[in-house]
């Protein structure tokens, strides 16, 4: 289930994201884990902005963090 819209899709459609070592990784097969649309930017945008990807990986992740995981993917900061 995608963290951003919440709707459930097939793993070949998502992105995953890993809490590894106090970091988070994209597409890490190890570690707690959320998924995202990777089709959709919304849905990326959706999972960063607020707590939603933070919750649901258990970890607090800082702004220079979640800006470098908005560069890897591909989320345009200031839309909407």
């Amino acid at each position: 289930m995608c963290v951003g819209c919440r709707k459930r899709r097939a793993t070949c459609e998502l992105i995953r994201l890993a809490r590894h070592d106090g970091d988070v990784q994209v597409g890490a097969r190890v570690g707690r884990g959320a998924w995202i649309c990777a089709d959709s930017p919304l849905c990326a945008e959706e999972a960063l902005r607020g707590a939603r990807l933070s919750k649901a990986l258990r970890i607090p992740i800082s702004p220079a963090r979640l800006a470098g995981l908005q560069d890897s993917l591909g989320v345009r900061k200031g839309t909407r």
